[in-house]
């Protein structure tokens, strides 16, 4: 009897989601950084420290997520939903995710594994 070694690559489906969230958040990353690097000299636009927090936070959460997705991790099936909301405003994106996200192989992929 063979034992089949762990993928260590996700089925596709499954990347395409965690790579949706990695670049969604990769951007926000950048857009907070470029955003305080654009403005920093201009004397009536100014952004709290709360603004940079919030984008921060949110850019974060969306790579953790898909970081989450990738791995299998019980949690990353429910941060999944709630980052997938944002993609619900550009149909063609959103119903693709959530098609995939309803999918067996998707749902198979959240699954205990046995080490």
């Amino acid at each position: 009897m063979e034992t089949s070694a762990p993928r260590l690559r996700p089925p596709d489906s499954v990347a395409l989601v965690a790579r949706t969230h990695w670049l969604v958040g990769a951007v926000a990353l950048v857009s907070v950084g470029l955003l305080h690097v654009l403005t920093q000299g201009i004397p009536r636009v100014g952004f709290g420290p709360r603004t940079y927090a919030i984008t921060v936070g949110l850019g974060v959460f969306y790579v953790a997520t898909g970081t989450m997705v990738w791995f299998g991790t019980p949690l990353g099936r429910g941060c999944n939903h709630v980052c997938s909301l944002l993609y619900l405003v550009r149909p063609q994106l959103g119903d693709r995710i959530w098609r995939i996200a309803r999918s067996p192989e998707f749902k198979a992929h959240f699954t205990r594994r046995q080490l």
